[in-house]
């Protein structure tokens, strides 16, 4: 009773639930491929996030704060921006999966800039997709392409991190990690 009083309580469970009533009412027959489309993001969710979620926990338990301070936080600089750019490229699978991930990072003492960096290079430059870009598109179209999406990567990243303050942040600090994003 109590986990289904918890549940209606979900502005979005409910918001799907009144989509696929009103898809049934409609047309029936997109209900079905809704419901197959819901249940292949579902399988492929349930597939991926356990990995997501170990190496966000291997991350908060054997990488130092220090280390991500120093090569994400505000001392790294344009080297940050790199390194950031860098773990985006090579990162694999869907978008969802950068989100716990920069949370563990942003936890231990990465910028708001070095996230936004690492969240939208991961959604639209990893190397595996330039790959197929170059191959399909060609080289050239690859490259530039390549050089104009990461400089509006980093000034929107910059223009993130000015407008974004911690304070706003939906991931609450500590007062020792709100140290060591100051320091």
């Amino acid at each position: 009773m109590m986990k289904l009083k918890k549940l209606l309580n979900n502005k979005a469970f409910l918001l799907v639930l009144l989509g696929y009533g009103l898809t049934m009412f409609i047309d029936p027959s997109r209900l079905l491929l809704a419901l197959k489309g819901s249940s292949y993001y579902l399988i492929e969710m349930v597939q991926i996030m356990p990995v997501v979620f170990m190496l966000t926990v291997l991350i908060e338990a054997w990488v130092p704060k220090h280390v991500i301070s120093k090569s994400l936080g505000q001392d790294a600089g344009f080297k940050g921006n790199l390194m950031a750019l860098l773990l985006g490229s090579i990162s694999a699978g869907p978008i969802y999966a950068a989100f716990p991930i920069c949370k563990a990072l942003y936890k231990k003492g990465a910028t708001i800039v070095n996230i936004v960096i690492i969240l939208s290079v991961w959604a639209v430059i990893k190397v595996p997709m330039l790959a197929n870009e170059a191959k399909f598109l060609g080289g050239e179209f690859m490259t530039v392409r390549w050089i104009l999406t990461v400089v509006c990567i980093l000034i929107m990243s910059y223009g993130v991190g000015y407008f974004v303050k911690a304070k706003d942040f939906a991931v609450k600090l500590t007062v020792q990690e709100e140290e060591i994003q100051v320091n």
